[in-house]
């Protein structure tokens, strides 16, 4: 009877596994981590000349697949000829480029299935309108193409890039959508400056160097709490913009014995852990193989018993 049980857990379990195991096939995040940090210093550190950090014994990489085409990322250069590109003035030169080529309004086209590039390349962009998000993604993909590190930082309710600038050795932000930036004394701030000095309830001065275009894409005074709100509401989150790649999970995990990081989030006092599902999903894998394991040992412990009692009776008589 209790063999029964065991083998109708294992198969019960079996199947649990077997089901987590599909679900993962179909959300491959949950194979990777999420890189968790308090440190201004470690959420800001310089990036290397290939834009990628090394985190925790990983390589964080912030490249972004560039699919824009070759004709733009010259126009976007052409543009920006006289800057020096280690300077604040290329990246507002960036800044203006990409709001030339972009509308600002709820976007109507199916974001799931068309990135800000694949826009442009289809010249789709005449009626297309979009939000911060695809501001972001173009500055960075255009600022990377200069050979100028950058990546996107996610925010509860607003998308901003930053980009790294060589001659300050520091990241800033700049944001394309509402073009400005954030500074303090005269000194251009990154998010997670912006976010420490909000919290201090210091002052600071943003500096709109972008056109009015009556579109609602323009940093307003008035606007300042809904911005401050979505700077200090704990979700502060950088990701590696590669596409999730399986056999690239895979190769890290054989190779390097650890899931791969693929975000990181500067937490502070009000901070909201993500990635809390993907870390349930890979415990009840876990869970579940250790427990299938031990319940083979059993059944075959089980039969292996039953096996040697039969010859020893058998020998008896």
């Amino acid at each position: 009877m209790k063999n029964k049980f065991t083998i109708v857990m294992t198969i019960l379990l079996s199947l649990t596994l077997i089901g987590a195991v599909c679900y993962l096939k179909f959300m491959p995040l949950s194979f990777v981590r999420i890189y968790y940090t308090s440190e201004l210093e470690e959420f800001n550190k310089p990036p290397t000349k290939a834009m990628t950090v090394a985190l925790d014994g990983y390589v964080f990489n912030y490249h972004i697949p560039h699919n824009l085409n070759n004709n733009y990322v010259k126009e976007a250069r052409g543009y920006i000829h006289d800057a020096d590109l280690k300077t604040l003035d290329a990246l507002i030169k960036v800044t203006h480029w990409v709001r030339s080529k972009l509308k600002f309004g709820m976007p109507n086209y199916n974001s799931d299935i068309l990135l800000v590039e694949d826009i442009l390349n289809n010249s789709m962009n005449n009626d297309t309108t979009v939000f911060c998000d695809s501001y972001a993604r173009l500055f960075v993909i255009v600022c990377q193409s200069l050979g100028i590190p950058a990546r996107i930082v996610e925010l509860e309710g607003h998308v901003v890039p930053e980009a790294f600038v060589r001659r300050i050795n520091k990241w800033v932000m700049i944001d394309p959508s509402r073009g400005y930036y954030m500074s303090r004394s005269g000194d251009p701030l990154s998010v997670v400056e912006v976010i420490t000095y909000y919290k201090k309830n210091i002052r600071l001065t943003p500096t709109v160097f972008a056109k009015d275009r009556s579109d609602d894409s323009l940093y307003k005074k008035e606007y300042e709490t809904k911005w401050k709100e979505a700077y200090l509401n704990g979700h502060t989150v950088v990701s590696d913009m590669n596409r999730v790649d399986i056999q690239k999970i895979i190769n890290t995990i054989l190779q390097e014995y650890q899931l791969p990081i693929v975000k990181i989030q500067f937490l502070n006092d009000n901070s909201t852990l993500i990635g809390y599902k993907e870390k349930i999903v890979r415990y009840i894998i876990i869970v579940n193989f250790i427990v299938c394991i031990i319940l083979m040992i059993v059944i075959m412990t089980g039969s292996s018993g039953k096996h040697h009692s039969f010859g020893f009776r058998k020998l008896v008589k």
